[in-house]
Protein backbone atom coordinates (compact mmCIF):
# COMPACT_ATOMS: atom_id res chain seq x y z
CA UNK A 1 0.00 0.00 0.00
CA UNK A 2 1.11 3.57 -0.49
CA UNK A 3 3.05 5.35 2.21
CA UNK A 4 1.67 8.47 3.84
CA UNK A 5 2.76 11.88 2.56
CA UNK A 6 4.60 14.47 4.56
CA UNK A 7 1.96 16.93 5.76
CA UNK A 8 1.76 19.70 8.30
CA UNK A 9 -1.68 21.02 9.12
CA UNK A 10 -3.45 19.94 5.93
CA UNK A 11 -5.82 17.67 7.82
CA UNK A 12 -6.97 20.41 10.15
CA UNK A 13 -10.74 20.60 9.96
CA UNK A 14 -11.94 23.72 8.24
CA UNK A 15 -15.60 23.90 7.25
CA UNK A 16 -16.10 23.99 3.50
CA UNK A 17 -12.51 23.00 2.71
CA UNK A 18 -10.73 19.75 1.86
CA UNK A 19 -7.15 18.84 1.06
CA UNK A 20 -6.21 19.92 -2.48
CA UNK A 21 -6.63 16.86 -4.64
CA UNK A 22 -6.51 16.42 -8.41
CA UNK A 23 -8.81 13.41 -8.16
CA UNK A 24 -11.47 15.53 -6.47
CA UNK A 25 -11.20 18.16 -9.17
CA UNK A 26 -11.46 15.58 -11.95
CA UNK A 27 -14.44 13.88 -10.32
CA UNK A 28 -16.30 17.16 -9.92
CA UNK A 29 -15.61 18.06 -13.55
CA UNK A 30 -16.41 14.92 -15.53
CA UNK A 31 -17.63 12.07 -13.37
CA UNK A 32 -21.28 11.38 -13.59
CA UNK A 33 -22.75 8.39 -15.37
CA UNK A 34 -23.97 10.13 -18.52
CA UNK A 35 -20.85 12.22 -19.00
CA UNK A 36 -18.67 9.09 -18.83
CA UNK A 37 -20.90 7.30 -21.33
CA UNK A 38 -20.80 10.30 -23.69
CA UNK A 39 -17.00 10.34 -23.56
CA UNK A 40 -16.82 6.56 -24.03
CA UNK A 41 -18.97 6.85 -27.17
CA UNK A 42 -16.81 9.75 -28.40
CA UNK A 43 -13.72 7.55 -28.14
CA UNK A 44 -15.55 5.05 -30.37
CA UNK A 45 -16.17 7.69 -33.03
CA UNK A 46 -19.50 9.31 -32.06
CA UNK A 47 -19.58 12.99 -33.02
CA UNK A 48 -23.21 13.91 -33.61
CA UNK A 49 -26.18 14.48 -31.34
CA UNK A 50 -28.31 11.68 -32.80
CA UNK A 51 -25.40 9.28 -32.55
CA UNK A 52 -25.20 9.79 -28.79
CA UNK A 53 -28.95 9.87 -28.25
CA UNK A 54 -29.52 6.60 -30.06
CA UNK A 55 -26.21 5.01 -29.18
CA UNK A 56 -26.38 5.28 -25.40
CA UNK A 57 -30.13 5.67 -24.87
CA UNK A 58 -29.94 9.16 -23.36
CA UNK A 59 -32.77 11.70 -23.39
CA UNK A 60 -32.34 14.84 -25.49
CA UNK A 61 -32.44 17.29 -22.57
CA UNK A 62 -29.82 15.41 -20.53
CA UNK A 63 -27.61 15.01 -23.59
CA UNK A 64 -27.85 18.71 -24.37
CA UNK A 65 -26.83 19.73 -20.85
CA UNK A 66 -23.90 17.28 -20.73
CA UNK A 67 -22.59 18.33 -24.13
CA UNK A 68 -22.78 21.99 -23.14
CA UNK A 69 -20.90 21.21 -19.94
CA UNK A 70 -18.15 19.31 -21.81
CA UNK A 71 -17.79 22.16 -24.31
CA UNK A 72 -17.57 24.75 -21.51
CA UNK A 73 -14.99 22.64 -19.70
CA UNK A 74 -12.90 22.28 -22.85
CA UNK A 75 -13.23 18.53 -23.46
CA UNK A 76 -15.33 18.92 -26.61
CA UNK A 77 -15.51 21.60 -29.29
CA UNK A 78 -18.28 22.33 -31.76
CA UNK A 79 -17.68 22.17 -35.49
CA UNK A 80 -19.95 22.68 -38.51
CA UNK A 81 -19.51 20.11 -41.28
CA UNK A 82 -20.80 20.62 -44.82
CA UNK A 83 -21.60 17.30 -46.49
CA UNK A 84 -24.52 18.45 -48.61
CA UNK A 85 -26.16 19.53 -45.37
CA UNK A 86 -24.74 21.75 -42.69
CA UNK A 87 -24.37 19.52 -39.64
CA UNK A 88 -22.99 20.25 -36.20
CA UNK A 89 -20.45 17.89 -34.72
CA UNK A 90 -18.74 17.69 -31.35
CA UNK A 91 -15.07 16.75 -31.50
CA UNK A 92 -12.72 15.71 -28.74
CA UNK A 93 -10.12 18.30 -27.82
CA UNK A 94 -6.69 17.30 -26.47
CA UNK A 95 -8.17 17.76 -22.99
CA UNK A 96 -11.02 15.39 -23.76
CA UNK A 97 -8.82 12.86 -25.55
CA UNK A 98 -6.58 12.78 -22.49
CA UNK A 99 -9.38 10.98 -20.61
CA UNK A 100 -8.97 7.92 -22.85
CA UNK A 101 -6.74 6.10 -20.31
CA UNK A 102 -9.51 6.44 -17.72
CA UNK A 103 -12.05 4.96 -20.15
CA UNK A 104 -9.71 2.02 -20.79
CA UNK A 105 -9.27 1.44 -17.07
CA UNK A 106 -13.06 1.35 -16.64
CA UNK A 107 -13.16 -1.27 -19.42
CA UNK A 108 -10.39 -3.27 -17.74
CA UNK A 109 -12.22 -3.26 -14.42
CA UNK A 110 -15.43 -4.44 -16.10
CA UNK A 111 -13.54 -7.18 -17.89
CA UNK A 112 -12.11 -8.46 -14.61
CA UNK A 113 -15.11 -8.08 -12.30
CA UNK A 114 -18.41 -7.58 -14.12
CA UNK A 115 -20.82 -10.51 -14.30
CA UNK A 116 -22.60 -8.75 -17.15
CA UNK A 117 -19.43 -8.65 -19.22
CA UNK A 118 -18.96 -12.40 -18.75
CA UNK A 119 -22.27 -12.89 -20.56
CA UNK A 120 -21.55 -10.22 -23.19
CA UNK A 121 -17.85 -10.58 -24.01
CA UNK A 122 -16.04 -7.81 -25.82
CA UNK A 123 -12.53 -7.49 -27.15
CA UNK A 124 -10.04 -4.71 -27.67
CA UNK A 125 -7.49 -5.14 -30.45
CA UNK A 126 -4.26 -3.15 -30.64
CA UNK A 127 -3.44 -2.25 -34.25
CA UNK A 128 0.32 -2.35 -33.61
CA UNK A 129 0.35 -6.05 -32.75
CA UNK A 130 -3.00 -7.10 -34.19
CA UNK A 131 -4.14 -9.27 -31.30
CA UNK A 132 -6.80 -9.04 -28.61
CA UNK A 133 -5.39 -7.41 -25.52
CA UNK A 134 -6.16 -6.04 -22.08
CA UNK A 135 -4.92 -2.52 -21.33
CA UNK A 136 -2.63 -2.27 -18.32
CA UNK A 137 -1.34 0.76 -16.38
CA UNK A 138 2.47 0.75 -16.24
CA UNK A 139 5.34 2.96 -15.08
CA UNK A 140 6.75 4.71 -18.15
CA UNK A 141 10.28 4.44 -16.74
CA UNK A 142 10.57 0.76 -15.73
CA UNK A 143 7.53 -0.72 -17.48
CA UNK A 144 6.25 -2.45 -14.35
CA UNK A 145 2.48 -2.63 -13.77
CA UNK A 146 1.39 0.10 -11.36
CA UNK A 147 -0.02 -1.26 -8.11
CA UNK A 148 -0.98 0.76 -5.05
CA UNK A 149 1.54 -1.00 -2.82
CA UNK A 150 4.36 -0.07 -5.21
CA UNK A 151 3.68 3.68 -5.09
CA UNK A 152 4.75 6.21 -2.49
CA UNK A 153 3.65 9.81 -2.45
CA UNK A 154 4.50 13.15 -0.91
CA UNK A 155 3.15 16.68 -0.95
CA UNK A 156 3.58 18.48 -4.25
CA UNK A 157 3.84 22.20 -5.01
CA UNK A 158 0.05 22.48 -5.10
CA UNK A 159 -0.51 20.96 -1.65
CA UNK A 160 -2.85 22.85 0.65
CA UNK A 161 -6.53 23.29 1.35
CA UNK A 162 -9.16 24.24 -1.20
CA UNK A 163 -12.89 24.79 -1.23
CA UNK A 164 -15.05 21.74 -1.62
CA UNK A 165 -16.39 21.17 -5.15
CA UNK A 166 -20.00 22.01 -5.89
CA UNK A 167 -22.35 19.29 -4.60
CA UNK A 168 -24.30 19.11 -7.88
CA UNK A 169 -23.40 15.42 -8.36
CA UNK A 170 -23.76 14.28 -4.78
CA UNK A 171 -27.03 12.39 -5.21
CA UNK A 172 -26.63 8.75 -6.22
CA UNK A 173 -29.07 7.80 -8.95
CA UNK A 174 -30.16 4.26 -9.67
CA UNK A 175 -28.76 3.32 -13.07
CA UNK A 176 -31.35 3.24 -15.87
CA UNK A 177 -31.82 0.11 -17.94
CA UNK A 178 -30.37 1.65 -21.13
CA UNK A 179 -33.24 0.28 -23.20
CA UNK A 180 -32.82 1.49 -26.75
CA UNK A 181 -29.04 1.88 -26.51
CA UNK A 182 -27.36 0.66 -29.69
CA UNK A 183 -23.67 0.91 -28.86
CA UNK A 184 -21.70 -1.76 -27.02
CA UNK A 185 -19.76 0.78 -25.04
CA UNK A 186 -16.13 0.94 -24.03
CA UNK A 187 -17.24 1.85 -20.49
CA UNK A 188 -19.83 -0.46 -18.97
CA UNK A 189 -21.26 -1.79 -15.72
CA UNK A 190 -18.65 -0.21 -13.44
CA UNK A 191 -20.06 3.21 -14.34
CA UNK A 192 -23.39 2.10 -12.83
CA UNK A 193 -21.65 1.59 -9.47
CA UNK A 194 -18.93 4.25 -9.56
CA UNK A 195 -20.23 6.86 -11.97
CA UNK A 196 -20.91 9.53 -9.37
CA UNK A 197 -18.14 11.63 -7.95
CA UNK A 198 -18.81 10.93 -4.26
CA UNK A 199 -18.36 7.18 -4.67
CA UNK A 200 -15.04 7.69 -6.42
CA UNK A 201 -14.10 10.41 -3.96
CA UNK A 202 -14.65 8.04 -1.03
CA UNK A 203 -12.67 5.31 -2.78
CA UNK A 204 -9.71 7.60 -3.42
CA UNK A 205 -9.23 8.23 0.31
CA UNK A 206 -8.47 4.55 0.90
CA UNK A 207 -5.43 4.78 -1.36
CA UNK A 208 -4.24 7.65 0.86
CA UNK A 209 -4.47 5.52 4.01
CA UNK A 210 -7.98 6.29 5.31
CA UNK A 211 -9.96 3.46 6.97
CA UNK A 212 -12.13 4.97 9.69
CA UNK A 213 -15.41 6.80 9.02
CA UNK A 214 -14.21 10.09 10.50
CA UNK A 215 -10.91 9.97 8.59
CA UNK A 216 -12.73 9.44 5.29
CA UNK A 217 -15.16 12.27 6.04
CA UNK A 218 -12.32 14.65 6.91
CA UNK A 219 -10.38 13.89 3.74
CA UNK A 220 -13.22 14.24 1.23
CA UNK A 221 -15.59 16.59 3.08
CA UNK A 222 -18.66 14.47 2.39
CA UNK A 223 -21.80 14.73 4.52
CA UNK A 224 -22.28 11.86 6.97
CA UNK A 225 -25.48 10.57 5.32
CA UNK A 226 -23.89 10.53 1.87
CA UNK A 227 -20.76 8.84 3.22
CA UNK A 228 -22.80 6.17 5.00
CA UNK A 229 -24.72 5.51 1.77
CA UNK A 230 -21.56 5.20 -0.37
CA UNK A 231 -19.80 2.94 2.14
CA UNK A 232 -22.86 0.69 2.27
CA UNK A 233 -22.94 0.58 -1.54
CA UNK A 234 -19.24 -0.29 -1.77
CA UNK A 235 -19.54 -3.06 0.80
CA UNK A 236 -22.58 -4.50 -1.01
CA UNK A 237 -20.66 -4.62 -4.27
CA UNK A 238 -17.64 -6.31 -2.72
CA UNK A 239 -15.30 -3.34 -3.09
CA UNK A 240 -14.87 -2.73 0.64
CA UNK A 241 -14.96 -4.97 3.69
CA UNK A 242 -16.19 -3.70 7.05
CA UNK A 243 -14.39 -5.20 10.04
CA UNK A 244 -13.46 -4.56 13.64
CA UNK A 245 -10.69 -1.99 13.89
CA UNK A 246 -7.33 -3.67 14.51
CA UNK A 247 -6.09 -0.77 16.66
CA UNK A 248 -9.26 -0.12 18.67
CA UNK A 249 -11.77 -3.02 18.78
CA UNK A 250 -14.49 -0.64 20.01
CA UNK A 251 -14.71 0.76 16.48
CA UNK A 252 -15.00 -0.52 12.94
CA UNK A 253 -12.91 0.22 9.88
CA UNK A 254 -13.20 -0.34 6.14
CA UNK A 255 -10.53 -1.99 3.99
CA UNK A 256 -10.24 -2.51 0.25
CA UNK A 257 -10.93 -5.99 -1.08
CA UNK A 258 -8.97 -7.34 -4.11
CA UNK A 259 -11.80 -5.97 -6.26
CA UNK A 260 -11.40 -2.58 -4.60
CA UNK A 261 -7.65 -2.59 -5.17
CA UNK A 262 -8.27 -3.07 -8.88
CA UNK A 263 -9.94 0.36 -8.93
CA UNK A 264 -6.58 2.00 -8.31
CA UNK A 265 -5.80 2.46 -12.04
CA UNK A 266 -9.06 4.40 -12.51
CA UNK A 267 -8.21 6.69 -9.59
CA UNK A 268 -4.65 7.15 -10.81
CA UNK A 269 -5.58 8.06 -14.38
CA UNK A 270 -8.09 10.60 -13.07
CA UNK A 271 -5.36 12.08 -10.86
CA UNK A 272 -2.97 12.37 -13.80
CA UNK A 273 -5.65 14.06 -15.90
CA UNK A 274 -6.49 16.46 -13.07
CA UNK A 275 -2.79 17.26 -12.54
CA UNK A 276 -2.41 18.18 -16.21
CA UNK A 277 -5.62 20.10 -16.86
CA UNK A 278 -6.99 21.33 -13.52
CA UNK A 279 -4.03 21.95 -11.20
CA UNK A 280 -3.29 25.45 -12.51
CA UNK A 281 -0.13 27.40 -11.83
CA UNK A 282 0.28 25.94 -8.35
CA UNK A 283 1.08 22.51 -9.75
CA UNK A 284 0.06 19.01 -8.62
CA UNK A 285 -0.97 18.55 -4.97
CA UNK A 286 0.77 15.17 -4.77
CA UNK A 287 3.95 13.76 -6.29
CA UNK A 288 3.98 10.00 -6.83
CA UNK A 289 7.05 7.77 -6.95
CA UNK A 290 7.40 4.24 -8.31
CA UNK A 291 9.15 2.25 -5.56
CA UNK A 292 10.42 -0.30 -8.08
CA UNK A 293 12.62 2.17 -9.95
CA UNK A 294 12.61 5.12 -7.50
CA UNK A 295 11.58 7.58 -10.22
CA UNK A 296 8.72 10.06 -10.21
CA UNK A 297 5.80 8.03 -11.49
CA UNK A 298 4.42 8.73 -14.94
CA UNK A 299 1.69 6.11 -15.33
CA UNK A 300 0.75 5.24 -18.92
CA UNK A 301 -1.72 2.75 -20.41
CA UNK A 302 -0.10 0.04 -22.50
CA UNK A 303 -0.99 -3.12 -24.41
CA UNK A 304 -0.37 -6.20 -22.27
CA UNK A 305 0.77 -8.13 -25.37
CA UNK A 306 3.36 -5.87 -27.03
CA UNK A 307 3.87 -3.16 -24.39
CA UNK A 308 2.99 -0.34 -26.79
CA UNK A 309 1.17 2.73 -25.49
CA UNK A 310 -2.48 3.02 -26.45
CA UNK A 311 -4.48 5.82 -28.03
CA UNK A 312 -7.99 5.79 -29.56
CA UNK A 313 -6.70 5.59 -33.15
CA UNK A 314 -4.77 2.37 -32.46
CA UNK A 315 -7.48 0.40 -30.64
CA UNK A 316 -10.56 -1.24 -32.12
CA UNK A 317 -13.46 -2.34 -29.94
CA UNK A 318 -16.08 -4.92 -30.80
CA UNK A 319 -18.45 -7.36 -29.22
CA UNK A 320 -17.13 -10.92 -29.39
Amino acid sequence: MTTRPRTTNLMTRRPGFIRANSVSRALAAVVDRWTLLILAAAFQGTKRFDGWRNGIGISSNILTSRLERLVALGCLQKAVVSDGKRRQEYRLTPMGADLYPTALMFWRFDRLWSHRRAMQPTTLTHAACGVAMTPVLVCSNCGAPVRARDVRYEDGPGAGLERMPSPRSSRRITAPSDEGARLHLLAGESIDHFGDRWTQQVLSTFFLGARRFDDIRTQCGVATNILADRLKLLVEHGTLQRRVCAVDPRHHEYVLTPKGMDLYPIILTLMKWGDRWLAGKSGPPLILHCTRCNHVLDAVVACDQCGGRLDPHDVSFRRG
